[in-house]
C-alpha cells in the first residue's frame, strides 16, 4: 500500500491539520515563551521610540495569537477534539496577559495590542470557521395546498 488515502482530497487545504494537536501546543507554548522572554529583555529599548512602542504592541498580540493557540491545542488534547474555545475564560484570558505584556513595555503598546488583538481575533475566527463549520442544510419550503 502506498499510504495514499483514496478519499483524499475532499477538500482542498482542508483534509488535515498541518501539525497534530500535542505538536501544535509545543510549537506554540515554546513560541510563545520567546516572544516573551523577547519582549521582556529588550523592554527599555522598545519603548525608546514611537515605532519601536507600536512594535512592542504587536509582538504582544503576536503572544495573544500564540497564547490562544496553545490554550485550544492544550483543551483539544485533554478534553477530544470537539472542544470549542470560548470567549469568556480563554479569549479573556490570553487577552489580558497579552495587555499585561504590552503594559509591562510602555502605555501606547496596550492600544495598539489591544486593536491588533482584536484584528488576529477576527482572522483566527474566519479562518476556523471555514475549515470546522458544519455547513447547514438548506431549509425547504413547506407549501400548503388550498383547497378549492
Amino acid at each position: 500500500s502506498s499510504g495514499i488515502n483514496a478519499e483524499w482530497p475532499l477538500r482542498p487545504g482542508f483534509e488535515e491539520m498541518a501539525v497534530e494537536s500535542k505538536v501544535s501546543l509545543a510549537l506554540s507554548a515554546v513560541l510563545a515563551i520567546t516572544v516573551l522572554a523577547a519582549s521582556q529583555l529588550f523592554k527599555v529599548q522598545l519603548a525608546e521610540t514611537k515605532s519601536l512602542t507600536i512594535i512592542a504592541g504587536i509582538l504582544s498580540s503576536l503572544f495573544f495569537m500564540l497564547t490562544l493557540t496553545a490554550i485550544g491545542n492544550l483543551e483539544s488534547v485533554m478534553f477530544g477534539k470537539g472542544y470549542e474555545i470560548q470567549l469568556i475564560p480563554e479569549v479573556a484570558f490570553s487577552l489580558l496577559v497579552a495587555l499585561g505584556l504590552a503594559a509591562s513595555i510602555h502605555r501606547v503598546s496596550i492600544t495598539v495590542c489591544f486593536i491588533s488583538s482584536l484584528v488576529i481575533l477576527y482572522f483566527m475566527n474566519s479562518i476556523s470557521q471555514q475549515k470546522y463549520a458544519i455547513p447547514e442544510a438548506p431549509q425547504t419550503k413547506v407549501e400548503k395546498k388550498k383547497r378549492k
